[in-house]
């Protein structure tokens, strides 16, 4: 994982731990996707998704869908 990766996880668990103390009922996280990368295999982005979804999850939501949006996907979240 790199330098980057890590603060943009660190950076959507704070946004998600402040929405959950803040009172809000819904969060909504987004993954860009660049399919010019040559790393960018499904396989790879469903992990990713998969690490996003654990990590906000472990905040108290409660994901409850995964939408494919253009180049990237919005992952919806309410609380527990």
């Amino acid at each position: 994982m790199g330098l980057i990766h890590a603060w943009r996880m660190q950076k959507l668990v704070a946004d998600a731990r402040t929405a959950f103390n803040d009172g809000d009922s819904t969060f909504v996280a987004v993954l860009d996707i660049d399919f010019r990368h040559p790393g960018a295999t499904m396989k790879k982005i469903r992990k990713e998704l998969d690490v996003m979804i654990r990590n906000v999850e472990a905040v108290g939501w409660q994901c409850v869908g995964v939408q494919p949006f253009l180049s990237s996907v919005e992952i919806g979240f309410i609380r527990r």
